[in-house]
């Protein structure tokens, strides 16, 4: 007789070449359990509508490099292959997950400098209107940036530009990369701004809502890929 596991297996092996680890050992503790974790990977990760799977892998993968672990981000990378990403569109992608942790360490300036007593020269006023004119918002930590230091400033925005100008990726699904690699991160302010970047660059609500969903997946599946050992010892 089939099992729902074993329907699961051949979709898996037919889908993704195999069945991941974690669900077979699962399998072994809990059959519920096990196949709970295989509908998220459906529901949340793969069977999404308004993503390629090839760009919801890329986002699983950066979402994992930005979070650990590192056997999580081979496989997101193994099925970014699979789905057909480049060598380039993967180091786009990377790039815009580092672009995004680093922009969330500029939050340590807001309780540097005096936000009350400071003017700003001319050449500051010009950054930050290309800044609004660019990204739709200048988030209060750039403001707050400008009046620390000119030279982070400036160096910030190198590495923006650097970092978030895809060498082949599609420009929208690199903000959407930046976006979900916040969300995970609990970024809010670089949420809006990657948000509004997506959405100028001729991206969908629907597109966002699969891009949450693949957060969501990939940050509650970290309790099972973490604890794998730990569901090898269970298993002895």
């Amino acid at each position: 007789m089939t099992t729902k596991f074993d329907e699961i297996k051949k979709f898996a092996e037919s889908t993704l070449g195999e069945l991941p680890e974690v669900i077979k050992l699962l399998n072994k503790l809990d059959e519920n359990t096990a196949i709970e974790q295989f509908n998220e990977n459906i529901n949340l990760y793969l069977g999404g509508k308004n993503l390629p799977k090839k760009v919801a892998s890329l986002i699983a993968m950066a979402i994992a490099a930005a979070n650990g672990p590192k056997e999580s981000v081979m496989i997101h990378f193994k099925l970014a292959k699979k789905f057909g990403a480049d060598n380039i569109e993967i180091l786009d992608a990377l790039k815009a997950a580092k672009m995004a942790l680093m922009s969330s360490t500029i939050t340590a300036i807001l309780n540097l400098v005096d936000n009350e007593h400071y003017e700003l020269d001319e050449e500051i006023q010009r950054i930050l209107e290309m800044i609004k004119k660019e990204s739709g918002v200048i988030p209060e930590r750039i403001i707050s940036l400008s009046k620390f230091s000119k030279e982070m400033l400036k160096e910030h925005l190198r590495e923006k530009k650097e970092l978030l100008t895809p060498r082949k990726l599609d420009k929208k699904y690199v903000f959407l990369i930046a976006y979900s690699v916040s969300v995970s991160i609990h970024d809010r302010e670089c949420e809006n701004v990657y948000l509004n970047q997506f959405i100028k660059n001729n991206g969908s609500i629907e597109e966002v809502e699969d891009a949450i969903n693949i957060v969501r997946f990939i940050t509650g599946n970290r309790a099972f890929v973490n604890a794998l050992e730990v569901l090898k010892l269970l298993n002895q």
